[in-house]
């Protein structure tokens, strides 16, 4: 999507909630070139509003049964972030917003392109 971005100067930045050096490793990891940053307190995040509750997680130096952490370690919820895709004007005002339901899918290139597209539309 890059050349139909840049068309309209948009910039892709990640946002995630892991530390600083969890981000740099996930950038050389996968070879990223977008800009990706780290927001573990999830100050940014709850800013925005996409911080999700209810993600079932397992705190480090359980007892481990099976794979399955026992013990005052064990299985609680945890915060992160929603899975969200975001286009912000210069201004800093949201123009669009697209969330799935499941964690594991983002919007599509054609989505992403389609607001891109609407939202600069009266511009070109």
């Amino acid at each position: 999507m890059r050349p139909a971005l840049a068309k309209h100067a948009v910039s892709v930045i990640a946002l995630s909630k892991d530390t600083v050096d969890e981000v740099a490793i996930h950038k050389q990891r996968d070879g990223l070139t977008l800009t990706l940053l780290a927001d573990p307190e999830l100050e940014v995040i709850r800013q925005y509003g996409v911080e999700h509750h209810k993600v079932l997680g397992f705190s480090t130096g359980s007892l481990m049964l099976g794979g399955i952490p026992l013990g005052p370690g064990g299985p609680s919820f945890k915060t992160m972030a929603i899975p969200t895709s975001l286009l912000v004007d210069e201004d800093g005002r949201i123009v669009w917003i697209d969330q799935a339901d499941d964690y594991r899918l983002r919007s599509s290139n054609g989505r992403v392109l389609g607001a891109v597209e609407t939202a600069f539309s009266s511009e070109s």
